[in-house]
């Protein structure tokens, strides 16, 4: 064993608690690199498969593809897979249409199909909905007898039914697909492309696009977005998934290099004597600078192997922690399989090593520029102790102590140590208030997503109210209340300039028509129907619903949105126009009566009128049905029996808002547990960063301590001046992390539109009183040591 490897090693055994301290930073931050590094890569593996089973394995879908384009895709060295499919539309006996789909073995491997049931004989794959409605006329059981366009009859038996997919289908339209192993080619075939892994998507869709038209290619976005996003061209989404990759890690990096190079600073400073002997009897600057590198090599070897292994163990325990509490749903965050990446391990080592480097470089020179001679005639740090007497003046004779007079003195002695300190603390400081914010905002936003209905009914494509979906729904007897959603026209309200004053319109804009000013206020103009008026009258808050009335004087319903400012009133009238009529005549605009107003939970303004009132608006298309339950306790039951009404409507979607209200609050909380739990560790390093400092700091300024104690001082004293050092250490981390966290704060706030969202009060002084006690606690602890110190024999050894 070399010299400089011994004398290192007798180092680190001789000051075990600073050794181990410094070996618990590292392994605590390795840990959470890699920790945080599993989690990504698992969770990233969790969503691609749960979006390929959702929307399919295929990134392109392309329409009317010849033969010729077909081979073009297949020599693609980029793609990976190429599915082909043709169409055939058949007719039954009474000339109702039947899309039959067939589909290689490509395409099959591609699509999303889950298999609810299957029989023995071979045939067709058949949606669930669409076996459902065969079922109702026909058995399905019996081979089902197709014609083609020119007359010939095919007969087919039905092998598989599946669950309903949206992915799977353009229209309403009565289909099943038939597997081949090959199909026949056509030059109009229907052709799903899966990409290679490694392939630059955006170079492959503008390839794509040099030989086949943009409106034949629908692109499979949700799995695009996961595989091919830093090249998909989509700048705003990369740089907010690189943030979340890169952040945490950059923060862990941060809050590890000022831990590890204050470790090795004092380490250096503490050597001063023993490295200025070593170099008197011969020892090089490059001796001495291997022993340090020696140094930060040992804490390398043992401390980053361990952090991998914690790392890794950790987030196995709180992976089976939160599944223990949080029961899985589709929102739930920790129920994936842990995968163990190697480049997850070598990049946290790689890591870990940088920062042991960068945190060591500055000591390393501190090393090798020691004098023998100076570190020989001077004891240690003779002019840090030095008591300088100078005069003070009035105002800190009377009120500050001389304690206080002296830790302000110790701070500014030691620059480069304080400032590592106050940047480790001032960050915890800022992190603790931005994530505390953060997580503030997610519990205002959960508030603000909550929905008075218990169900809703949302339309794929919208549509005229099917009469017996209605009916179906009438017949359900636990549903209280029910409200259409139609679609919406965008339109502008109107007001002559002393109707907008009356109603405190502000900041709109100003529209002229024949010579005369108006007020426009934007909102959107939705049908009035006799279906959704029983649920509006329990809703109506001034005004009359009454149609006839409505129609007679031309009036309308005003819809007031949660926290709208207008004081619109009944009888006020309004001239109403669609936003893409341009007119500057009055007689283009349609003039109407607020005859009702209505209070709804929604954000933005309405009007709903009778066709017979504002022609424009006769389309009666629903986008959505709301459903309100008698009791939240026959949740299960009217969910079973939607789930059956949906499997005979394939353009409607069944929405329980109760669970995913539950789902939600679960999400925020763990995310809260998440961020919190982050913040932890990081606020961790740094407490164990100021309990090193104090407690070598102790160590190094034992005989500045002896002096003060043989001139008078008492060891109360020093312990009170001691843990004034910790605590203006705390005040100044405080000033600084709360100000920089303000400022990101008010930029946050202004960048999003919402300057009036700034305060968060509480938060600051939480984070202002928590790092001043950890500070006190930190400094009253270190200073415990000077109960064991031997004063006497300190000052001999000077």
């Amino acid at each position: 064993m070399l010299i400089h490897q011994m004398l290192t090693k007798k180092y680190l055994l001789h000051h075990k608690k600073r050794t181990l301290l410094t070996l618990f930073g590292i392994i605590l931050s390795i840990a959470l690199i890699t920790s945080i590094g599993t989690f990504l890569i698992s969770y990233q593996q969790y969503s691609l498969e749960k979006t390929r089973t959702e929307y399919g394995s295929y990134h392109l879908k392309i329409e009317h593809v010849n033969i010729q384009y077909a081979k073009r895709l297949q020599a693609n060295p980029q793609v990976e897979k190429v599915g082909l499919s043709s169409q055939q539309t058949l007719f039954f006996n009474d000339k109702s249409k039947f899309q039959l789909k067939s589909i290689d073995m490509q395409a099959y491997s591609m699509l999303p199909f889950h298999t609810i049931h299957k029989q023995k004989n071979n045939g067709l794959i058949m949606e669930e909905w669409a076996a459902a409605k065969y079922k109702k006329e026909r058995n399905i059981k019996k081979p089902l007898n197709l014609m083609d366009a020119s007359g010939s009859e095919h007969s087919f038996y039905i092998q598989e039914i599946v669950e309903n997919n949206q992915s799977l289908r353009e229209d309403q339209d009565l289909q099943a697909f038939n597997v081949h192993k090959t199909i026949q080619k056509t030059n109009d075939m229907e052709v799903y492309v899966k990409l290679d892994e490694q392939a630059n998507f955006h170079e492959v869709y503008n390839q794509v696009l040099t030989y086949i038209p943009k409106k034949n290619i629908e692109l499979n976005y949700q799995l695009i977005d996961l595989e091919y996003w830093n090249n998909t061209g989509d700048g705003n989404g990369n740089a907010f998934k690189s943030v979340i990759y890169i952040l945490p890690t950059i923060i862990v990096v941060i809050a590890t290099i000022a831990f590890i190079f204050n470790t090795f600073q004092i380490s250096v400073v503490e050597r001063i004597r023993h490295i200025g002997l070593l170099k008197t009897v011969g020892a090089t600057k490059r001796q001495i600078q291997k022993m340090i590198v020696y140094e930060m090599a040992l804490f390398g070897v043992i401390g980053i192997p361990i952090g991998l292994l914690l790392g890794v163990l950790g987030f196995w325990a709180i992976l089976s922690a939160y599944q223990f509490m949080f029961e899985e749903n589709e929102l739930s965050l920790f129920y994936f399989k842990i995968i163990l990446s190697p480049t997850v391990f070598i990049l946290s080592s790689l890591i870990g090593l940088l920062s042991l480097i960068i945190s060591g470089l500055i000591p390393l020179k501190m090393a090798s520029r020691i004098s023998p001679l100076g570190t020989i005639k001077t004891p240690i740090n003779r002019n840090t102790f030095k008591i300088k007497i100078k005069k003070i003046n009035t105002f800190m004779q009377n009120w500050i102590s001389i304690e206080t007079v002296m830790a302000i003195r110790n701070i500014r002695r030691n620059k480069l140590r304080s400032l590592t300190i106050i940047f480790s603390l001032s960050f915890s400081v800022f992190l603790f208030i931005t994530f505390s914010i953060f997580s503030t905002e997610l519990l205002d936003m959960e508030l603000k997503e909550k929905t008075d209905e218990e169900f809703q009914l949302n339309f794929y494509e919208p549509e005229p109210l099917p009469t017996s979906l209605w009916r179906d729904l009438e017949n359900i007897s636990e549903v209280q209340e029910k409200y259409i959603h139609y679609e919406n026209s965008p339109a502008q309200m109107l007001l002559p300039s002393l109707a907008s004053d009356k109603m405190k319109v502000k900041g709109n804009q100003v529209v002229n028509l024949d010579g005369k000013s108006f007020s426009s206020i934007n909102l959107t103009i939705t049908p009035l129907t006799d279906e959704n008026k029983t649920f509006l009258m329990k809703k109506l808050i001034d005004g009359s619903l009454n149609k006839k009335k409505l129609i007679q004087e031309q009036g309308v319903i005003y819809i007031q949105a949660n926290n709208s400012k207008s004081s619109v009133q009944v009888g006020d009238e309004v001239y109403v126009r669609l936003q893409t009529n341009d007119t500057d005549r009055l007689s283009d605009v349609k003039k109407v009566k607020i005859s009702g107003i209505v209070k709804l939970n929604q954000f933005e303004n309405k009007i709903m009128a009778y066709p017979e009132v504002l022609s424009f608006i006769n389309n009666q298309k629903v986008n959505r049905i709301s459903l309100f339950l008698n009791s939240n306790n026959n949740e299960k039951k009217v969910e079973k029996r939607l789930n059956k009404l949906a499997v005979q409507y394939p353009n409607i979607d069944i929405i329980n808002e109760l669970k995913i209200q539950r789902n939600l609050s679960s999400l925020y909380l763990q995310i809260q547990i998440l961020l919190y739990g982050f913040l932890i560790v990081i606020g961790f390093i740094a407490v164990l960063n100021i309990f090193n400092t104090t407690f070598m700091n102790i160590i190094l300024r034992k005989s500045e301590y002896a002096t003060l104690q043989a001139i008078g001082m008492s060891i109360k004293s020093i312990r009170r001046m001691i843990t004034t050092e910790g605590v203006l250490y705390g005040i100044i981390s405080v000033m600084i992390g709360s100000t920089v966290a303000k400022v990101a704060e008010i930029l946050l706030f202004l960048s999003s539109g919402n300057p009036q969202g700034t305060g968060h009060l509480k938060l600051y002084i939480t984070s202002w009183f928590g790092i001043l006690i950890i500070c006190y606690i930190s400094a009253r602890v270190s200073s415990r040591i000077l109960k064991k110190i031997q004063w006497k024999d300190t000052l001999r050894n000077e």
